[in-house]
């Protein structure tokens, strides 16, 4: 394929996708994740046209399928604009965390857009819980998150400290989901990752409709730290989701995980394995 087709859509371009895959003699899941780094569920997904994959995804993926890596990257980029340009803006809305597309968000009817609309306050911490409600800036950061660690990332372009708020940094201008996994009890676990900060954060969302009363937690640390100085935790009661406050990666080889937890009735729920990139 050398060009985009005159009318593009989310099945084109994943027919497309699968087309290239096939031509490529439809590697398994398992060989790509590990040639390209993204994960299954992400390429699966990807694949599916459950949502419109990163820029990063459809890099990666089409790079090891020996596609055109050009042409995949600016249809892709084409759809999400038109995507969010016939969603609209939202008006009359606090925006209260860090701005990443809609598209990441798995139900856009859900009340909770905390990265794409701001139409839900999120209070995140390094290691506390916080109060979360619609609040036109994380409320409480200051007074309630520890302060921020002086990890760096030598290899970033914008410098950020582990523990600060991605919200008020400029980590939000190419934040993308990287990995992604539907989780047990209607649960979303995200890792949000800036290239430019070289840094991301966990995000949790339960869409079980149970979120009164119960908590939700997440966590990011460094794969090789679980419990280290510089793992950043949230934990937040009565909400629909939650994110954590920013880990910086020292090191381009470092790996990074999340994981995450909700409570039902009293009872605390894993959300299992972690995920990383």
């Amino acid at each position: 394929m050398s060009a985009a087709p005159e009318f593009d859509t989310l099945d084109e371009f994943v027919r497309d996708l699968r087309a290239l895959r096939a031509r490529a003699g439809d590697p398994t899941l398992e060989a790509l994740a590990r040639r390209t780094g993204v994960s299954k569920s992400v390429l699966s997904d990807a694949l599916a046209g459950k949502r419109l994959p990163t820029a990063r995804t459809v890099e990666a993926l089409v790079r090891e399928l020996g596609g055109d890596v050009g042409v995949f990257v600016a249809r892709r980029s084409d759809l999400d604009t038109t995507s969010r340009s016939s969603a609209g803006a939202p008006t009359n809305h606090p925006t209260a965390s860090p701005s990443v597309p809609v598209r990441m968000v798995r139900r856009t009817t859900s009340t909770w857009l905390a990265v794409a609309a701001g139409l839900v306050g999120v209070v995140v911490g390094a290691v506390g819980a916080a109060v979360v409600g619609l609040v036109t800036e994380p409320a409480g950061v200051a007074e309630t998150a520890s302060p921020p660690a002086v990890a760096e990332s030598s290899s970033a372009r914008i410098t950020v400290a582990t523990g600060e708020d991605p919200a008020a940094t400029e980590c939000v201008e190419d934040a993308a989901v990287v990995a992604a996994e539907d989780r047990t009890n209607d649960t979303l676990l995200e890792i949000v990752w800036s290239d430019a900060c070289q840094a991301g954060w966990a995000r949790i969302t339960r869409y079980d409709g149970k979120a009164a009363g119960n908590v939700v937690s997440a966590s990011i640390f460094r794969e090789v730290a679980p419990a280290g100085a510089d793992r950043q935790d949230t934990t937040e009661p009565g909400v629909q989701g939650a994110y954590t406050t920013l880990l910086v990666r020292p090191t381009p080889d470092t790996r990074v995980c999340a994981v995450g937890e909700i409570t039902l009735a009293g009872e605390h729920i894993s959300l299992g394995e972690p995920i990383c990139l």
